[in-house]
């Protein structure tokens, strides 16, 4: 790697210390996967100087997998209500996991109302299911959903990094984590990393960026419409240059 990290980069929390500025509302978006790839980019280019950024989109990178125990049943009530005119309500041990996740006092409006919107969104997407389903002579099917939890990645270009990621396959393509803590020396130069994900047909996609501080843990999270199967694998790369650091294959 480079002289590896020191200093914090010029302006880090200078400019993005607050949680008043433009971006401050960008971070549950970023996690559902709703900012457009050029919003997308923007954002990921704003957190590399803003560690309050950083540090809510981790917290709030388990919002997918909790919104994704709503079943069939709350889903119903929420149409229900919907079509009554009353609020869609949200199931009541999801808050108390989204709210222990988030943390902070000041993301509770902000948790409910992307939470609400999701479950909306779902709800849209089940309206589209049963009317299909009534006009079909066989019963549809959800195909089963693959996971993998916690691989270790393998040291390629460093020994001051190491890493864990999981995948979990979609109906809409791949939702990608990572642990990743950075063994430097303390006063070693903060370089800023990207999460790679190759496919197998040799094409690449960077989907997350983040400064590694020594000491620290990251845990960047990632969403790409590429299906499980046809990753090959995915990668911690140096952002400006591409050079590989961590390999997980899948």
């Amino acid at each position: 790697m480079k002289t590896l990290w020191g200093a914090n980069p010029p302006g880090d929390g200078a400019q993005f210390g607050r949680d008043d500025h433009e971006y401050a509302t960008w971070d549950a978006a970023y996690v559902l996967g709703s900012l457009s790839a050029s919003d997308r980019r923007e954002f990921e280019a704003h957190m590399d100087v803003c560690p309050a950024c950083r540090s809510a989109v981790a917290e709030l990178s388990g919002m997918p997998a909790l919104l994704s125990q709503l079943d069939r049943d709350e889903l119903a009530a929420i149409d229900e209500a919907d079509r009554t005119g009353g609020a869609p309500p949200v199931p009541a041990e999801l808050l108390p996991s989204l709210l222990a996740r988030v943390g902070w006092r000041r993301r509770r409006s902000r948790v409910l109302t992307w939470a609400a919107g999701a479950a909306a969104a779902v709800v849209l997407a089940i309206g589209v299911f049963v009317g299909i389903q009534g006009h079909s002579s066989t019963p549809a099917t959800t195909p089963p959903q693959a996971s993998v939890s916690s691989l270790p990645m393998a040291q390629v270009g460093t020994k001051n990094l190491a890493s864990t990621v999981s995948l979990s396959a979609e109906q809409w393509g791949t939702y990608i984590s990572m642990k990743c803590v950075c063994l430097a020396p303390i006063n070693a130069h903060h370089d800023t990393l990207a999460m790679v994900v190759v496919r197998r047909d040799g094409s690449r996609s960077q989907l997350a960026t983040w400064v590694a501080e020594p000491g620290h843990t990251a845990t960047p999270v990632g969403s790409i419409a590429t299906p499980m199967d046809q990753i090959s694998a995915v990668q911690v790369v140096l952002a400006d240059n591409g050079h590989v650091l961590l390999q997980r294959s899948l």
